[in-house]
């Protein structure tokens, strides 16, 4: 139990001295296999794979009747793999082939890949296409068409990777994706000593996107060639790969100028425009704007004079001359009021003006935003900014006005809790005959932010979290049974449930789904990531299935994918028309908000005295309690720390042996950011809203969203310029008190 506590929580070392402190102990045979079974898991999810290939050798060789041989034979080929010994994975991945496992793609594949490091290249083609044929995932197969055309090159045979390739077109429908095939086609008749034909290929990829970077690749090769090109296709690809190759910008430039010195250029604005962009992207401000004043004089009848003149007015602003902008952003609205970016160069003039503090003229600004275009996307939040901007300019009558108005004028908007809590800060008298602000706020949306924002006021107590405790915590054990006791009869009212049915097992529709099987059997072999991502698309076969989805919940917690759990319980809350999460059966509220890894969290949280609960609130919102999270920035594991910062951590706790993958190690994770968070309480006189917003921010940030706000916590908040930031503090402290 203690070793697979600590596998569980990614702290292998000490996994596996337990494992093999047990085995030390002559166990009984039966915990005897459990332990070997577990110690090469742990072994292989270590990465010590010398270790684990012969803990699962012998595994396979001493319980020849385990039921889990299949993955124990596959998890052998894997350590074998990774250790360099394909000679002894590829027999191991022949035996897992032998049956009819869910990951037979993936077994070929990994297959050929080691045939392939020992150069079996016929051998290695036939496994690839194999596991083609044996997916219909059409990324997976284009994967491996790319990995045979790359045999094929290496072999000197480069028409048949042509072949490969062309196969590939026949799949492939994202452009910058269909760019990289056709210059790497190219690449292959070049070698092949087909000229005409490469540069068929080549000029295909220059006529897709753009944007793709092997459109500038091909373009390189056509113009090196020496065959003609399309001027200012040729300056639009270079200036998109400017950001990659800063020389570009300037064959950009040139490329226009060529295309511009033709009399017949039928999108010289075009041209003019994208220029303008090269040349203030090459360091060249005053050169841009003059090429757009070019564009904006000789083309007056323009598709692209309205994008010109945002444009114009962004780099007066990035220029410093804020009048100038404001003025341009204005013309743009006047002079193209059907326009779409119209409301958009208002909205910018407003925000230029807020951000310097012009208060009374960004008020201004923003009424006119909402004033001139009501349906305007961004119209309720016009208002909410008018009236915040009035407030700071002293202007409380003007500022009551202004939210009065969003009240009125959009219902729904999601601006309204703030609204609400705003106007009954700075003492506003309700209509008559309605109840006061702050009342319908916390009778409207308990639980929320701005309700419990007022209930902290109320209370008279600070922000700096006077609740907080740091005594170790420990989730309420789990009972399957008597969950569904609770759960059952609630969803049965509301619900086409039947009182009889159980949500313990799944429904036979979800059971029998392909992605179910290859999601519990890639867990089984330790690739977690990947059955995540095939588990998800189980859970969105039941997302508006009200019993469906209770059934997926328990399944869900009982795999150990409390990130999937929570979501799902979440959603079943949504569903239910008579209520939210927060009056739904306890059992439910658990699953939505789990308490997993709770030894992790409490030893973390005392080390760095802060409330356990803090810490899982703040891990719920970065990675609702998924261990393998990763944001598109980068971000991973469970307290969601970028690389960067995990090395610097790491650095700090004298940590020699970490990697950046051990960010996905629950204990690391967990640790590094409860020691993340305590720099920031410490930096912040434990100002625990302030502090969250510097663990998302950034401390700069912060720093400089305190000075904007001055003495008044909720201006602070208001004037966090990161939206996903402010939003960040506020789930996060919604998420600690339902805690």
């Amino acid at each position: 139990t203690e070793g697979q506590r600590h596998q569980t929580n990614g702290d292998y070392e000490r996994a596996i001295a337990a494992y093999l402190t047990l085995l030390a102990e002559d166990p009984a045979p039966a915990l005897a296999r459990e332990a070997r079974y577990h110690l090469a898991e742990t072994y292989l999810l270590a990465r010590e794979y010398a270790a684990a290939a012969a803990a699962w050798d012998a595994f396979l060789a001493d319980y020849d009747d385990d039921a889990r041989r299949p993955q124990a034979t596959l998890m052998a080929a894997r350590a074998h793999h990774a250790a360099n010994e394909c000679d002894r994975a590829v027999p191991l991945y022949q035996r897992y082939l032998e049956g009819d496992g869910p990951l037979t793609d993936l077994a070929y594949e990994w297959l050929g890949d080691c045939l392939a490091a020992e150069e079996r290249w016929a051998d290695a083609i036939v496994a690839y296409r194999q596991a083609i044929a044996a997916t219909d995932d059409r990324g997976v197969q284009v994967s491996l068409h790319e990995k045979i055309a790359a045999i094929y090159r290496a072999q000197g045979d480069p028409l048949a990777a042509v072949e490969e390739y062309d196969a590939i077109l026949e799949i492939a429908r994202i452009d910058t994706y269909r760019a990289k095939i056709e210059y790497l086609a190219g690449q292959a008749l070049a070698a092949a000593g087909q000229t005409e034909a490469a540069l068929d290929r080549y000029r295909r990829a220059v006529a897709g996107t753009p944007k793709a970077e092997y459109a500038y690749l091909a373009l390189i090769e056509l113009v090196d060639a020496g065959a003609p090109v399309d001027e200012l296709q040729r300056g639009l690809i270079d200036y998109y790969a400017g950001a990659g190759y800063p020389d570009a910008y300037g064959a950009a430039i040139r490329a226009f100028d060529r295309y511009l010195a033709d009399e017949k250029a039928e999108k010289a604005d075009q041209a003019l425009y994208y220029k303008a962009l090269a040349q203030n992207a090459l360091g060249q401000p005053e050169a841009a704007l003059a090429t757009l004043e070019t564009l904006i004089r000789d083309y007056p009848q323009s598709d692209w004079l309205p994008r010109a003149w945002l444009k114009k007015a962004s780099i007066q602003a990035d220029q410093g001359e804020t009048d100038a902008a404001v003025k341009t952003y204005q013309d743009l609205a006047a002079f193209f009021p059907d326009h779409d970016l119209a409301p958009e160069a208002l909205w910018r003039a407003a925000k230029l003006r807020e951000s310097a503090a012009d208060w009374p003229e960004a008020a201004r600004l923003y009424a006119q935003v909402q004033a001139t275009f009501p349906a305007y996307k961004k119209a309720d939040e016009a208002l909410w900014r008018s009236g915040l901007a009035h407030y700071r300019a002293g202007q409380r009558q003007e500022a009551v006005a202004a939210w009065h108005k969003l009240l009125d004028g959009y219902p729904h908007s999601a601006y309204r809790p703030k609204t609400l809590y705003w106007l009954g800060k700075v003492g506003a008298e309700p209509p008559e005959g309605e109840t006061g602000y702050w009342d319908r706020l916390t009778a409207s949306m308990p639980g929320k932010y701005y309700a419990l924002r007022v209930e902290q006021v109320r209370a008279g107590e600070p922000p700096t979290a006077t609740r907080m405790i740091t005594d170790a915590v420990q989730p309420p054990p789990w009972d399957p049974a008597q969950a569904e006791a609770e759960i059952l009869p609630w969803l049965a009212q509301w619900s086409q449930a039947p009182t009889d049915t159980t949500l313990l097992a799944l429904p036979e529709r979800l059971a029998r789904r392909r992605d179910l099987a290859r999601g519990e059997e890639l867990l089984a072999i330790g690739l977690r990531a990947e059955a995540l991502d095939a588990l998800d698309g189980v859970r969105a076969a039941a997302w508006d299935d009200p019993l469906a989805l209770a059934q997926l919940t328990f399944y869900f917690r009982e795999k150990g994918f409390h990130g999937l759990a929570a979501r799902s319980a979440s959603r079943l809350a949504r569903l239910w028309p008579e209520g939210s999460i927060h009056d739904a059966p306890p059992a439910l509220r658990r699953l939505a908000y789990p308490l997993a890894y709770a030894d992790l969290i409490s030893a973390a949280a005392q080390e760095h005295n802060l409330d356990p609960l803090l810490l899982a609130a703040l891990i719920r919102q970065e990675s609702l309690f998924e261990p393998v999270a990763e944001s598109y920035a980068g971000a991973r594991g469970l307290g969601q720390v970028m690389p960067a910062t995990g090395q610097g951590i790491a650095n700090n706790l004298k940590m020699e042996s970490f990697v950046l993958d051990d960010l996905y190690r629950p204990t690391v994770s967990v640790a590094f950011g409860a020691y993340y968070l305590a720099v920031q309480m410490k930096r912040f006189d434990n100002n625990l809203l302030v502090a969250l917003a510097a663990y998302n921010g950034g401390p700069g940030n912060t720093l400089r969203w305190l000075e904007a706000g001055g003495d008044d916590f909720d201006l602070f908040v208001e004037s966090i310029t990161a939206p996903s930031s402010r939003l960040y503090l506020q789930r996060v402290y919604e998420q600690y008190l339902i805690y």
